[in-house]
């Protein structure tokens, strides 16, 4: 009895603690002996869900468990050790780990407002006034006194895009009288979108300055965001330039494709066969993923107008062609949390670092209890004169003080440490203050050497930064194995390309066919005479002859003979028939026919270079699969069901 209540007792105290315990950092997975936290499926689940659409947990759970079983692959091969291998994920963490060493609450501020921005589209017009970055003191008041100038036009009356074609330096006014379209955010450089984004349509802004130069910028008009759409299009080419009669022969060959859509064409079929634009073309004209500003703006709003999926536009002109639009999906604007990650890679984090490297560091000092050693510092400001700013002179070691100049988490940088830096910086401060010389380089020195120690333990502090960099390490190893096992093999082994096919090409045949003969008298009472006429000349080795003789005596046509091969899907009344040798009564257009089928053509497999593109897919299927079942005998998969159900939960909400 007491041992049952021990028992009862430690079961309520284990589910007690589950409960209290993060779900995200307890383990859901373990493949190969290497462990998977709840959080990162959760993570990867969320962010492979399109919007809208539910997708069963336990479906991609398993997609999950083979993606791990393949990276564990992947690490028994040593793949996770070539040098080519750490220099790319590094490559990755360098770019990631910016985002995370900067305040966090600047960090929201400015990805809440770029979300913010993200749910408006703004058409403007600008004019550009180029300067070069360096420019000199005169150059830029100038350039400035010339953009003033001519904003004072506008404002008196002119035309904007007059003035622009006579006035900007942006070589596409030519084209486009500095009407740039609707854009959103993160499509043009910060000043420029800061400026165009505070201002109502109509304004005329005050020259805009950015690395180009000075902008004057017109904001036409705003309108809610048109979200992202995915469409095909087939195209035929026709850009500045292409002469006139080309041009013609482009836009009758996309009107003849648009009469051939509307009366039953397949839309990929019309663009594998015709369409210009290769690269889509070969993928029944399908393209990827767009929103507004990221496509040329005439097909943009061509294909945000198709209200319908399935529906296609008429023939539509831009700058370099004509296109047909077919509208294949759309997706509104996702909430906040949905579109974070997208806006965080999207910002200019030297620009983020430089606005919260302060406070951010200032938070890091207090966090790990940053201490500097007053003595230390005073000896350095009473022993730096200006020959030490100037790196002309070192400082004298044997009169420098034991000890640490800072010191934070257990880490300090030395006197000597500090003074090897000042004698080997890169960098010049521009003063002859020896505390404001002094004060300054630490600063720096802190904060690097604060922001160093901060990278180092990222991983530990933030979840989502250690997920995406298990996500990166998992997919380029998953990406080189897949390269290796299957994508490579697929597209370079052809010999075994060609061994698949000969096991499998009797699952591609040739129509089967008919060798025949067809005639038809176009009389709609007339059966009986054609059938009399053909069993008294068929016989005979001139049957032809004699039965074109005996209907057509004015050199008219009311007998036709067709002689010629018939495939499957050729006719559909031929189609219909018996495919038997020997004579068949029929009707064709309501005439009467008699068909004479001489042979039967037998299916026969396709040649290779026929079916090569089918035959190399279902090969990479077949080694897919093969592999995912070796795999699975492979290595150990063990799943805490408990987690599970919890992760579910949670999913849910």
């Amino acid at each position: 009895m007491i041992r049952s209540s021990t028992s009862f007792l430690i079961v309520l105290l284990f589910s007690g603690f589950c409960r209290g315990q993060d779900i995200n950092t307890r383990t859901l997975l373990t493949v190969d002996g290497r462990k998977t936290e709840a959080g990162e499926f959760i993570r990867m689940y969320r962010k492979n869900l399109e919007p809208g659409k539910a997708q069963d947990v336990d479906a991609y759970l398993q997609q999950f468990i083979l993606f791990k079983l393949k990276v564990a692959d992947a690490m028994r091969q040593g793949l996770d050790t070539t040098r080519s291998f750490t220099t790319e994920l590094n490559g990755y963490r360098n770019q990631l780990v910016r985002s995370y060493l900067t305040d966090n609450t600047t960090k929201e501020k400015l990805l809440k407002t770029a979300y913010q921005r993200s749910l408006t589209e703004v058409n403007a017009m600008h004019i550009l006034i180029s300067l070069p970055e360096n420019a000199s003191p005169e150059d830029t008041l100038r350039a400035w006194q010339k953009a003033s100038a001519i904003r004072q036009r506008i404002l008196n009356g002119e035309q904007f895009d007059r003035v622009a074609r006579s006035s900007s330096d942006d070589k596409s006014v030519l084209l486009n009288g500095g009407d740039l379209g609707f854009f959103t955010v993160f499509q043009m450089i910060s000043p420029f979108e800061d400026a165009a984004y505070s201002m109502k349509p109509g304004q005329v802004s005050q020259p805009v300055r950015t690395p180009y130069g000075y902008h004057i910028i017109k904001v036409v008009a705003k309108r809610p965001s048109s979200g992202r759409v995915r469409v095909a299009h087939i195209m035929k080419n026709s850009p500045p330039g292409t002469d006139p009669a080309e041009a013609e022969k482009a836009e009758k060959e996309i009107n003849a494709i648009y009469d051939k859509l509307k009366n039953g064409a397949d839309f990929g079929e019309m663009a594998r066969l015709y369409s210009d634009h290769r690269e889509s073309a070969v993928n029944g004209g399908k393209l990827d993923w767009f929103g507004t500003g990221e496509m040329i703006g005439d097909f943009s709003e061509a294909a945000f107008a198709i209200r319908d999926t399935g529906t296609y536009s008429k023939p539509v002109r831009t700058l370099y062609g004509w296109h047909i639009i077919k509208l294949l999906d759309r997706k509104k604007p996702g909430s906040y949390e949905e579109s974070k990650s997208f806006i965080e890679s999207r910002i200019n984090q030297s620009w983020l670092d430089a606005v919260s490297r302060k406070t951010f560091t200032d938070r890091l000092k207090k966090e790990y209890k940053f201490s500097i050693d007053q003595n230390s510092l005073n000896w350095f400001i009473l022993n730096t004169d200006t020959l030490v700013i100037q790196g002309l002179k070192k400082y004298d070691r044997s009169l420098m003080p034991a000890g640490n100049l800072y010191s934070f988490a257990n880490r300090s940088t030395s006197n000597s440490g500090f003074a090897d830096y000042v004698e080997k910086r890169g960098f010049i401060i521009d003063t002859k203050d020896s505390a404001f010389f002094v004060n300054r380089t630490l600063e720096i020195k802190a904060a690097d050497d604060l922001i160093s120690y901060e990278n180092t333990q990222i991983e530990k502090k933030n979840p989502e930064f250690r997920y995406l960099m298990n996500e990166f390490h998992d997919g380029i190893l998953l990406f080189e194995l897949s390269n290796r096992n299957v994508w490579n093999r697929v597209s370079e082994d052809s010999a075994g390309l060609i061994k698949y096919y000969e096991k499998h090409k009797i699952e591609h045949l040739t129509n089967p066919g008919i060798n025949a003969t067809v005639y038809t008298l176009r009389i709609a009472d007339g059966g009986k005479k054609l059938e009399t006429a053909y069993k008294k000349y068929s016989s005979k080795q001139n049957a032809r002859e004699l039965l074109d003789a005996k209907f057509n005596k004015r050199k008219d046509t009311l007998l036709v003979i067709t002689k010629r091969r018939w495939f499957k899907g050729d006719d559909p009344v031929i189609d219909s028939l018996k495919w038997n040798k020997g004579e068949q009564y029929l009707k064709i257009n309501g005439f009467p026919s008699i068909i004479s089928i001489n042979e039967i053509i037998e299916p026969l497999p396709l040649p290779l270079r026929d079916v090569k593109s089918e035959m190399m897919a279902a090969w990479q299927d077949e080694l897919e699969n093969t592999w995912r079942e070796q795999l699975k005998k492979k290595y150990s998969v063990k799943l805490d069901n408990m987690v599970l159900a919890e992760v579910k939960k949670k999913l849910a909400r």
